[in-house]
């Protein structure tokens, strides 16, 4: 993945110097589902970095589709992301980013799993939300470029800090010492050695 973001990055290196040179330049077509459907507005790579409160590179691992109930159209579609760069937020290497499909509304629908994006999200990260026009596309050298003109070259992600295991104290509750504990063992030893002995004190005298 990161000879993949070093070859993206050094692609988008040479479309902001194309930009500046006035060479016309031929992004990769992305796959269908990347497009919205629906009728959307016009908007810029800058209105989808304002309007976005993380944005981020990342690979979809796998997604989950839940259809709307109650009579509604459409459905949602939970994405397991790998974040590979970040631009803006909170986030570590593991996200979960939510899209829909609306029919006669701009929506982005299932992405393709295997493809890596520039996510431009809403939400509190549980999960992140990217709706038709928030800017949400394939990681294109142009795109990257774009985005990193306006935000900065952005951070390597981190992996999730792992959770500590807890242990919860009984409360009053204090360690048995050895001899507490083996004392039962030795009255019942005692009471055995003293009845040995009263047995055998009864069979003398007999």
């Amino acid at each position: 993945m990161l000879d993949r973001l070093d070859r993206l990055r050094a692609a988008a290196a040479t479309a902001l110097v194309a930009a500046v040179v006035g060479v016309p330049l031929v992004a990769p077509a992305g796959p269908a589902a990347a497009a919205p459907t629906g009728p959307c507005p016009q908007q810029t790579v800058q209105d989808g970095t304002r309007g976005a409160r993380a944005v981020f590179i990342g690979t979809v691992e796998e997604s989950t589709r839940e259809d709307r109930t109650g009579g509604q159209r459409g459905a949602t579609f939970d994405h397991v992301v790998t974040v590979s760069r970040v631009y803006r937020g909170s986030l570590t290497s593991d996200a979960r980013v939510r899209t829909d499909i609306t029919p006669g509304q701009c929506s982005l629908g299932r992405l393709t799993t295997g493809e890596e994006y520039v996510f431009m999200v809403v939400g509190d990260g549980n999960p992140w939300v990217a709706v038709g026009t928030s800017g949400t596309a394939p990681a294109t050298a142009r795109l990257v470029a774009q985005v990193e003109r306006l935000l900065g070259a952005g951070d390597p992600a981190v992996a999730p800090t792992p959770e500590a295991a807890e242990i919860t104290r009984v409360a009053d509750a204090e360690p048995r010492s050895f001899s507490r504990l083996a004392a039962p063992g030795f009255a019942l030893v005692l009471l055995g050695l003293l009845g040995l002995v009263v047995v055998r004190g009864l069979g003398s005298r007999r």
